[in-house]
């Protein structure tokens, strides 16, 4: 679907509710990895390794999560983002911040079912793997191992 197509027109403000933590299942893991592998080394390693703390209100900061470009406020991995991400802005428990787009889902069914399998963090699934930075999950000497679990 092309940008102008699509409901959010290019908007980036749901950017601030993209946070580290999110528990994925192995799958999502994997399809995550193929499009990191996928990427251009080079934008994927300015991303990966850019400082993820966000100041939020006055004195509240959080960490965004790994995959925003914190120039952009654009997903590195929007192809193949988890179904929690996918689903943002559509369902009435996540509306979009904006109100550009009505939640017009009933995810209910769908997100039982997802909760019911393993999920855990994208850190998780990589230490499952025995990796424990973005250079070698990538098998590049592209990025710099910023990112230690």
């Amino acid at each position: 679907m092309a940008e102008a197509e699509h409901p959010c027109d290019g908007c980036t403000g749901c950017a601030m509710r993209c946070t580290d933590g999110v528990k994925i299942s192995e799958f999502e893991y994997t399809r995550i990895v193929e499009c990191l592998r996928a990427a251009d080394p080079v934008h994927a390693g300015t991303v990966l390794s850019q400082a993820k703390e966000r100041q939020w209100f006055e004195e509240i900061t959080y960490t965004a999560c790994l995959f925003l470009d914190q120039r952009t406020n654009l997903c590195l991995v929007y192809e193949a983002r988890p179904l929690i991400c996918r689903l943002y802005g559509r369902i009435a428990p996540y509306p979009c911040p904006l109100e550009k787009i009505p939640p017009d889902l009933d995810a209910r069914r769908v997100l039982a079912a997802y909760a019911e399998q393993p999920l855990a963090t994208f850190q998780q699934w990589m230490a499952a793997e025995m990796l424990f930075n973005f250079a070698d999950l990538l098998g590049t000497t592209e990025i710099e191992p910023t990112y230690e679990l």
